[in-house]
C-alpha cells in the first residue's frame, strides 16, 4: 500500500510541476485554478473521504475501521464531519473554478483562509497525533515500510500553495494625485476636448 500511495503522490507531483512550468503558456488564472483544485482534491481524498471510509468500515475490512469500535454517537459525529468536510472541499473547488479563474480577490482570500486552516491542521495532527510515516518525535504512528500517508498530503499542500501564489490578485495601481504645481483644471479632461 505504501508504494501505491507514493506512486499516486508522485504522479500528481509531476502534474503539478508540469502545470507550474507551463503557467506562462496556459495563463496564470487557468494554472492557478487547476493547481488549487488538485491540491484541494488530494487533501479531500486523504482526509474527509478516507474518514468517511473508516467510519463505515469494520476492523476486519480495514485495520483502522471504526464501526464496532466506537459508540453510535461518536460514529454519527465522524460521519457528519466527513460529509461536511467533503462539502467544504466542493465549495473550495467551486471558488477555484469560478472566482479564482476570473481573478476575484474575494475568492482568492477565501482559498487562502481555507489553505491556512488545512495547513495548520495537517502540521498539528502530523506532529502531535499521527506521524503519517514521518519519523517525528512525540507523534504516534509507524515509521518504515508499513507507514504511509504524508506524501499525498504534502503534494496537495504544495499544489494548493502554488495555485495561490500564481493566482494572487494584482495590486491595483495607486491613484495618482495631481502635482501641487499643476492647476486642477489642467488635469481634468473635458468631453469637448476629444480623444
Amino acid at each position: 500500500m505504501n508504494t501505491t500511495v507514493n506512486l499516486w503522490a508522485l504522479a500528481w507531483l509531476v502534474v503539478v510541476a508540469v502545470l507550474v512550468l507551463l503557467s506562462g503558456r496556459l495563463g496564470g488564472p487557468r494554472t492557478a485554478t487547476w493547481l488549487t483544485a488538485i491540491g484541494v482534491f488530494l487533501l479531500a481524498i486523504e482526509e474527509p473521504a478516507l474518514t468517511l471510509w473508516l467510519a463505515t468500515a469494520e476492523p476486519g475490512d480495514d485495520r483502522d475501521g471504526m464501526v464496532t469500535l466506537i459508540t453510535p454517537m461518536a460514529r454519527a459525529h465522524v460521519l457528519d464531519t466527513a460529509v461536511v468536510s467533503l462539502a467544504a472541499a466542493v465549495a473550495l473547488e467551486y471558488l477555484a473554478f469560478t472566482g479564482l479563474r476570473n481573478g476575484r480577490g474575494s475568492a482568492w482570500r477565501a482559498l487562502v483562509f481555507g489553505f491556512g486552516v488545512a495547513l495548520v491542521m495537517e502540521v498539528t495532527t502530523t506532529g502531535l497525533v499521527f506521524s503519517r510515516g514521518l519519523p517525528l518525535p512525540g507523534a504516534a504512528g509507524e515509521v518504515g515500510r508499513h507507514a504511509f500517508g504524508w506524501t499525498p498530503v504534502a503534494v496537495g499542500l504544495v499544489a494548493w500553495a502554488a495555485g495561490l501564489l500564481i493566482g494572487r490578485p494584482a495590486r491595483a495601481p495607486a491613484q495618482s494625485t495631481p502635482s501641487p504645481d499643476v492647476p486642477v483644471e489642467a488635469t481634468i479632461r473635458r468631453y469637448d476636448d476629444g480623444p
